[in-house]
């Protein structure tokens, strides 16, 4: 039998434990909850005497009363036979007991917010290390946008019925102590009051689950909003070239206005829920005591004081019963939210790449791929793949697009998990190293420059330790930097704007470049880093890249053949085959798909 879907509590409880948060730590909200529901009950207990003895101008009955009695017994004799003192007396319990309340109501909402701001915190930590921790393909084939709206939105939204706990365990507490008082007022009456609690979760149940099924659209809708205004903002030179403006307003207000509709249908259902509790309740009160008053007779229920203390206790039970159902209500408002936080701690689909327990000192002899096959769904990018990259020497890997030269960079670069048995360092699996000693030796270069939002120096030195003035300096001569930066205002702690966005093509690889060199790795891939240059920026480049791949093993992807004159060996890749290698010379000599690359290209 399939199993039974787990309840948004239980998704809760499993996500608390995702994050190693135990539910103990919210029992101390929880019992202050209890004890202001407690202060609650016994002040409204306290009501009867006081109203019965305020209109009966005498408060003698005290010393009998079933519970009050025995306390009051306690007292001197003299204090017992004074009727304005137990007044007093009385009284000050009732205020007593709703400053208790209010102060522990107090503790309860404060303390319930520092645990769930702490929840929170260690969630959207958690959310984050996860995403750290997937493999690039689970990125290629995902959308930035929507892990925005899950980190910053959904984890709040998941967590938010841990943000009135307190509120539930107070009414649920609270409604034992009312029907306890209402059956010591009368239990008759309550016989006839019970029947409306099951009325009102009859009508807030059809509610829930109307809500429940709108969450789900909710947040999809909302994950949709994230993805356009992150797709949009990230490509507004495309936008701008192409005058899309008005077409990509359209989307993302059809987008905006459908996520809007939603939204406002579910605060109306939710909404909706008091004002039919408050309807249903004068209703079915009423009723309730005109029928008792008709069929039992007024003196066969309970005293008027006692009556409407009833009466207001019957209110208030409704009320706390309302505090129940809008929290079930907001339970089924998070189903959409809760279920896409959870789906990040399932690990089915990430593409984890997990490295080995062998640390990896150095090159000694040579990286080789062995009959190398790598899909990403159910088409073979690379397909059986045999070639041997010497230590020391620059390898090209050429091709025409789509050959598969990116893929196997990122194989070697460990973004992407390759089969076992398949890629080699010194003879032994590639797998077997650990990631951070292997990757700690090794450097890319990528078409695609990556920079963040900072300083120019903390964007060449980012990832490395201890860098000395001198050495940061070095690589900046060494990239051809030098003249760069000495024309910059705040030299290297001038700021370069998002993803780079002050730099030119040229001076982003040139900071790449950089970045290699202070590395140090002695395995250096180049991933196509001349392509789209000028002449003269890419002598610049080319200056820069034959100095950082002087004395260590090279990786070069390049669309410009002429760049690779000098290689030390030449693998041509063709619908994700290794079709031939050699030296310059030899391919040229062969006249095959190297040979009509470099026609075309002499052309």
């Amino acid at each position: 039998m399939p199993a039974k879907p787990r309840s948004n509590i239980g998704k809760i409880l499993i996500l608390l434990g995702k994050i190693h948060v135990r539910p103990i730590h919210i029992l101390v909200p929880l019992l202050l909850s209890v004890l202001a529901a407690t202060f609650e009950g016994v002040g409204m207990g306290l009501l009867v005497p006081i109203l019965n003895g305020f209109l009966t101008k005498s408060f003698a009955f005290v010393t009998e009363a079933p519970v009050i009695g025995p306390i009051m017994h306690m007292l001197p004799e003299p204090v017992l036979k004074n009727d304005r003192l137990i007044f007093a007396i009385l009284m000050l319990g009732f205020i007593v007991m709703y400053i208790l309340k209010n102060v522990t109501r107090f503790l309860s909402i404060i303390s319930m917010g520092y645990f769930y701001q702490r929840v929170l915190h260690h969630l959207r930590k958690a959310l984050f290390t996860k995403y750290l921790s997937f493999g690039k393909l689970f990125f290629d084939t995902t959308n930035v946008g929507h892990h925005s709206t899950l980190l910053f939105e959904f984890s709040q939204q998941a967590l938010m019925p841990l943000a009135t706990a307190d509120r539930l365990i107070n009414s649920v507490f609270a409604l034992v102590v009312y029907l306890s008082v209402m059956i010591a007022i009368s239990w008759k009456l309550t016989l006839i009051a019970i029947p409306l609690f099951f009325l009102l979760h009859i009508i807030i149940r059809t509610l829930i689950v109307r809500i429940k099924n709108v969450s789900h659209s909710i947040a999809e809708r909302g994950a949709d909003l994230n993805k356009k205004s992150v797709e949009i903002l990230s490509t507004m030179p495309l936008v701008k070239a192409y005058r899309t403006e008005r077409l990509e307003q359209d989307r993302y207000t059809s987008i905006s206005d459908e996520k809007a509709k939603l939204d406002f249908r579910v605060n109306m259902l939710q909404s909706v829920i008091l004002p039919l509790q408050e309807i249903v309740t004068v209703l079915v009160a009423a009723s309730i005591f005109m029928g008792a008053l008709y069929g039992l007779g007024r003196d066969q229920i309970a005293s008027a004081p006692a009556l409407i203390v009833y009466f207001y206790i019957v209110v208030n039970a409704t009320s706390k019963f309302g505090t129940l159902s809008g929290y079930r209500g907001s339970l089924a408002a998070v189903a959409g939210p809760l279920d896409a936080v959870l789906s990040i701690f399932n690990e089915d689909g990430k593409f984890f790449v997990k490295g080995g327990s062998e640390p990896f000192a150095s090159i000694s002899d040579a990286i080789e791929c062995k009959h190398l096959t790598f899909s990403y769904t159910d088409r073979d990018v690379l397909k059986d793949i045999s070639f041997t990259i010497k230590k020391g020497q620059m390898t090209a890997i050429v091709g025409p697009t789509g050959s598969g030269k990116s893929t196997l960079i990122s194989l070697l670069m460990r973004y992407y998990d390759c089969p076992p048995g398949t890629v080699f360092i010194d003879g032994k699996d590639i797998r077997s190293f650990t990631l951070d000693s292997y990757l700690a030796h090794t450097a890319v270069v990528s078409q695609e420059t990556l920079l963040l939002h900072d300083s120019l120096r903390n964007n060449i030195t980012y990832g490395l330790q201890n860098v000395s003035e001198q050495q940061l300096q070095d690589v900046v001569r060494r990239s051809r930097l030098a003249d760069y930066v000495a024309l910059l205002p705040q030299g290297l702690d001038t700021l370069i704007g998002d993803r780079g966005v002050k730099l030119s093509g040229g001076e982003k690889q040139r900071v790449s470049i950089a970045r290699a060199l202070l590395k140090g790795a002695e395995i250096l891939i180049l991933d196509e880093a001349t392509s789209s240059l000028d002449s003269q920026t890419e002598k610049l480049i080319q200056e820069a890249i034959d100095e950082a791949v002087a004395g260590r093993t090279s990786i070069v992807i390049a669309h410009r053949l002429s760049t690779i004159k000098h290689a030390d060996k030449i693998v041509v890749l063709v619908d994700g085959k290794a079709a031939e290698e050699g030296t310059l010379q030899q391919l040229l000599e062969r006249k095959g798909p190297f040979f009509q690359l470099w026609e075309e290209q002499k052309f």
